[in-house]
């Protein structure tokens, strides 16, 4: 059963934008999977190391969106981006050189914090450009 699972109510309009969300989702959920099977440090670091690519292509298409549409939230919404690119950055180093394992309360904490990152930034993104009657460029 997976950790998290994707909701319509998270849609923000921005078909990108909503296809890289579900995909976070499964990326989520496939390392949870991976942590509770107990699968191998190798195995375990290609699917951390994957997660943390695409997160940071996520993260730079929100930031296109917000830049070319003016969005005032902008330096808020990239900081949050940037805090957790740089403790994702921490776990994966810790996890590599042997300092750290990983358990289910990363997957968990992983899995928390897109919900409320979409339900907080990311909808008052989506808010301020339906506000203007434009869609996020893109």
């Amino acid at each position: 059963m997976p950790l998290t699972q994707w909701s319509e109510a998270w849609r923000t309009g921005d078909e990108t934008v909503d296809s890289q969300h579900i995909e976070l989702f499964r990326m989520v959920n496939g390392l949870h999977d991976a942590i509770v099977a107990g699968q191998g440090r190798e195995q375990l670091t290609v699917t951390l190391d994957a997660l943390a690519a695409y997160v940071g292509t996520h993260f730079q298409t929100e930031e296109r969106l917000m830049q070319q549409g003016g969005y005032p939230g902008f330096a808020a919404h990239k900081a949050k981006h940037e805090e957790l690119k740089k403790n994702a950055a921490k776990v994966i180093d810790d996890y590599r050189s042997g300092r750290a394992v990983l358990t289910i309360s990363l997957s968990r904490f992983l899995a928390d914090w897109i919900r409320h990152h979409i339900d907080g930034e990311d909808r008052a993104m989506i808010r301020y450009f339906q506000a203007r009657s434009t869609h996020p460029p893109g």
